[in-house]
């Protein structure tokens, strides 16, 4: 019997990026099995025509709410996946504005969700400060590009010598990201540590941080190695970034999942991130360095790279066969179907 699920996306400008895949992720595995997907639904056809469940993506959304009003009327079942917009830095953004809204409207929406998904089990936990815990459920994102390890083909299309050491730092370009962080910890090495390193700047941001970013690197050339500030690279064209970088570098102060580091490690790249991520196992894989977003943690692990850091093209065929059997959509897909199929009706 096929389950109608009517899913609430916040609006475009908001859900691009890794929300934006993630519901893309889960449309594209359900549409050839029983699971009917409905997309972008909107409150009205919750009314006129009731789904089997509905799973919001997302928070802060005003017809969310009224929409989750309709669903406890109606008694139809709803999901709430809130991709890391109650993570504690995010929560502390815009306190006097999100705290009223959360008393007055978003708790009820939350608390009375017959669950509550989180990405990882790091935001399943921060999320015991909003809803019961036995609420919580936790399914990770999944693969959904079949993209591998090509070290050298990559670096030869992007023009990247073979004696060069590129790290790559591939996100949008803002505060939260820390890559101010990356910048200040670069300038704390030895000149002689970097030689031979090109910094790849990838991502799109606003124009007054990035204006302050690039002063900065202008400020301290002498300290930094070469950057480049690529912009925004959409689509396909990011994959040669990922796949022949030396290292990737997301040394961020909150993440609820972070896509990008589970598409650098499905390409056999190493990675350097926070502890305020949920990948903690990079270090149990000895695929990378996981740190404080401290520019001094940063800054060691940087030193530790440059002075014993050897990766090979067969250690990148290891960790991408590793990401896979982790995290490949069919694996991930069987849980999302048997949570949509267990939730009562």
């Amino acid at each position: 019997m096929s389950l109608n699920v009517a899913f609430f996306e916040p609006p475009p400008q908001q859900a691009e990026g890794g929300l934006e895949r993630a519901i893309e992720m889960l449309d594209d595995y359900f549409e050839p099995r029983d699971v009917q997907v409905r997309r972008r639904a909107t409150a009205s056809e919750v009314w006129s025509r009731p789904p089997d469940l509905v799973h919001f993506h997302g928070l802060w959304q005003l017809d969310h709410a009224w929409a989750s009003w309709l669903c406890r009327r109606l008694d139809v079942p709803y999901i709430v996946s809130p991709h890391g917009m109650l993570e504690p830095w995010a929560w502390a953004q815009k306190k006097w504005k999100k705290r009223p809204y959360y008393a007055t409207v978003e708790r009820f929406h939350l608390q009375g969700a017959d669950c509550v998904l989180a990405t990882s089990e790091q935001e399943a936990s921060n999320l015991q400060a909003f809803v019961s815990e036995t609420q919580l459920q936790s399914i990770p994102l999944a693969i959904t590009d079949d993209v591998g390890p090509a070290y050298s083909e990559a670096r030869e299309a992007l023009g990247w010598p073979d004696d060069e050491r590129v790290l790559l730092y591939l996100s949008r370009v803002h505060p939260k990201k820390g890559l101010h962080m990356l910048l200040e910890a670069l300038v704390d090495l030895p000149s002689s540590a970097t030689e031979n390193t090109r910094l790849v700047v990838v991502g799109p941001g606003p124009v007054d941080y990035l204006d302050r970013l690039k002063s900065y690197c202008q400020r301290h050339q002498e300290q930094l190695p070469q950057v480049k500030w690529e912009g925004p690279v959409w689509g396909n064209e990011k994959w040669s970034y990922l796949q022949g970088a030396d290292l990737m570098c997301l040394p961020t102060h909150s993440e609820n999942f972070g896509i990008v580091v589970l598409e650098t490690l499905q390409v056999g790249t190493p990675v350097l991130t926070t502890d305020t991520t949920p990948w903690s196992f990079v270090d149990t894989w000895e695929a990378g360095y996981v740190v404080s977003p401290q520019v001094d943690e940063i800054r060691e692990a940087l030193g530790d790279f440059y002075a014993s850091f050897n990766w090979c093209c067969g250690r990148r065929q290891e960790l991408a066969k590793k990401t896979r059997d982790h995290f490949e959509l069919p694996v991930l897909g069987r849980r999302y179907c048997k949570l949509y199929k267990s939730i009562p009706n």
